[in-house]
């Protein structure tokens, strides 16, 4: 069984992403996860699509700028500054496989690569320049605790954070591209986007932290309004939701809280299922995804 180190302080790096300059967008993201560094932080988690920003209309455009996981310049970087620093950091961004490209997070660590996860669900126009993921939802079991990753829109289909409690996760980082909710009442609000909310309602749903970071700036016609958010297994944000600028948030927690997942005898999320209603594992089978 692995070592928790409790508290760990996470970060999330809510960095203006500029859409198609890749060298200043490393160069931000470099600038960041070194400030955040600088003041101890431990889980770095950047937004989706970190490196290239993602209002895309051709795919070759895409495909011009995807590259492989690992020996791409942009995972190299986080894989570099994750050993240098001996921190865990999650970042998204378009992998090319041969012909075919994902939306695949990565988590580095000191140690190198821990793992990667491609989206499982691609938003809007990306459904027609990146294959669904292949990878199922993998819970990466670290010295730190054990981390998951979603991506995006991934968030807005409940199963998704229930699987990876159900596989143990303390933490489910996710890097994402959240723009304003166009029905908003008002843009200035906190909660313009679903993003905050998605958040804490996944972390209470399943006890478990969760660590969602958008990106600011305009990619587009899109506007992206920041407001990444840390809640707690209890579903508090104990970070956030931030700003509509570039910042980073930080939250000191407890990973073992997550593991307290049957604290009340009458009020458990996940303890208390009715399984005998449904299926507990909701059909969902990690021995077809394990990663080499």
């Amino acid at each position: 069984m692995e070592t928790i180190q409790s508290p760990a302080k996470i970060a999330c790096i809510q960095m203006t992403v500029v859409q198609g300059e890749v060298e200043k967008n490393l160069a931000t993201a470099k600038r960041m996860i070194e400030e955040a560094c600088t003041n101890r932080a431990q889980i770095l988690v950047l937004p989706e699509m970190f490196n290239t920003g993602c209002a895309f209309s051709e795919r070759k455009v895409v495909f011009s700028l995807a590259e492989e996981i690992p020996g791409g310049k942009s995972s190299q970087l986080l894989l570099d500054l994750a050993k240098t620093h001996q921190v865990y950091i999650v970042g998204s961004l378009i992998e090319r496989e041969g012909p075919d490209l994902y939306n695949t997070a990565i988590l580095a660590g000191p140690d190198g690569l821990v793992g990667k996860y491609r989206k499982l669900h691609p938003c809007e126009e990306e459904v027609y320049w990146v294959e669904p993921g292949n990878l199922g939802l993998p819970v990466f079991h670290t010295p730190i605790g054990r981390i998951a990753l979603l991506i995006c829109l991934d968030a807005y289909y409940p199963e998704t954070a229930r699987i990876c409690a159900m596989q143990g996760a303390d933490i489910i980082c996710i890097p994402s591209n959240w723009s304003d909710v166009k029905k908003a009442r008002n843009l200035a609000d906190p909660y313009c986007t679903m993003a905050p909310v998605l958040c804490m309602a996944n972390a209470l749903f399943n006890h478990a932290l969760i660590a969602g970071t958008n990106c600011v700036g305009k990619m587009g016609d899109r506007v992206f309004p920041g407001q990444s958010v840390i809640a707690n297994p209890w579903g508090a944000p104990i970070a956030g939701p931030a700003s509509r600028e570039e910042e980073i948030i930080y939250a000191d927690v407890d990973l073992c809280d997550s593991r307290r997942k049957y604290f009340h005898p009458t009020n458990s999320r996940l303890a208390n299922r009715r399984t005998d209603v449904y299926s507990a594992d909701l059909g969902y089978d990690p021995k077809k995804y394990l990663q080499k």
